[in-house]
């Protein structure tokens, strides 16, 4: 996949399958795994397999949200680390009222059982999970793979906006995300001339004045 301003993911496709080799910082990879396809048997072990469809993921980190709300995706999450009453977005909110997603509990305290109960397909945690690692030690003994979001890592705005790609990958729309990152990272682009086009009539009238 190639990224323009995104460094702290990758992602790599192999076969004709399109299995896709996710890598996240240094040293979290997973593979996705598309849907029928079998989990190759040399996978290495620091490799963990995401079996799509991605359905009942657990989203503690919720800045991620915006990304599956734009995807069309919220209901592929349907264990949230945030309660409705912590949402500023509709979607979750009305997913929470509805009953197709529930609270499982704060991303230091998360409620286990029901995260089990639930066949979640994957954790997806903000780095504050690094302070409490062994919540992060207990999802992964249970079989819930654990995906840290590192877009805030970003130096670049877009940057942060092109880890809709990733989202794209784990939810089977990297066509849409392609394209949605395409659009906003245009008006973004906009916004900044338009920004500096102003900045330099303010000076411009600044010195004609002096």
């Amino acid at each position: 996949m190639d990224l323009s301003y995104a460094d702290q993911f990758s992602v790599t496709y192999y076969g004709e399958e399109n299995y896709a080799l996710v890598i996240i910082g240094e040293d979290e990879k997973f593979l996705v795994v598309p849907e029928g396809e079998p989990v190759p048997e040399d996978l290495p072990e620091d490799i963990t397999p995401l079996l799509q469809p991605l359905t009942n993921m657990y989203l503690a980190a919720t800045s991620a949200m915006d990304f599956f709300c734009y995807l069309d995706a919220v209901d592929q999450i349907t264990l949230s680390g945030t309660d409705r009453s912590g949402w500023y977005l509709e979607e979750p909110k009305k997913a929470l009222e509805e009953g197709t997603m529930e609270y499982a509990g704060k991303y230091s305290a998360p409620d286990y059982e029901r995260i089990v109960d639930k066949s979640c397909s994957l954790a997806i945690e903000s780095t504050m999970i690094y302070h409490c690692p062994q919540v992060k030690e207990q999802l992964e003994n249970l079989g819930v793979p654990v995906l840290v979001e590192r877009s805030s890592y970003e130096a670049d705005p877009l940057g942060r906006m092109e880890w809709i790609k990733l989202y794209g990958v784990l939810t089977g729309k990297e066509q849409l995300a392609e394209e949605l990152f395409e659009k906003r990272s245009k008006n973004w682009k906009m916004f900044l001339f338009r920004r500096m086009k102003d900045r330099n009539i303010r000076i411009r009238q600044t010195r004609e004045k002096q």
